[in-house]
């Protein structure tokens, strides 16, 4: 079972995220799994897609201390410019890595 202290240096690694950011990138890792896993309600999804759509969620969780803007990353050569903004739902990213495992959407 994929727990948080696991999926925190893969989402440290696939945020590039630095050093200092380490402890943020873990509450992330586990906001993201919490939120993933309320998501599946106790579905069967494997462990692999699970790992995916959380570190999706992290990472939308992560970048969302960029301005709307993205004028904080104005410094960073990797991200120079760029404007693009989270999801206001941080689920979003995840819903279709889960889609196939969790039916239709019908209330």
């Amino acid at each position: 079972m994929l727990t948080a202290e696991a999926l925190a240096p893969l989402l440290i690694a696939y945020t590039r995220a630095d050093s200092r950011d380490h402890s943020f990138v873990s509450s992330c890792a586990v906001q993201a799994l919490q939120l993933v896993r309320d998501r599946i309600a106790g579905r069967e999804v494997p462990e692999a897609i699970e790992q995916a759509a959380a570190l999706e969620v992290g990472a939308n969780l992560y970048g969302r201390r960029m301005s709307a803007i993205g004028t904080p990353s104005y410094g960073d050569p990797e991200l120079l410019g760029n404007p693009a903004r989270p999801a206001l739902d941080p689920l979003t990213p995840a819903y279709a890595i889960l889609r196939p495992y969790l039916g239709p959407g019908i209330a």
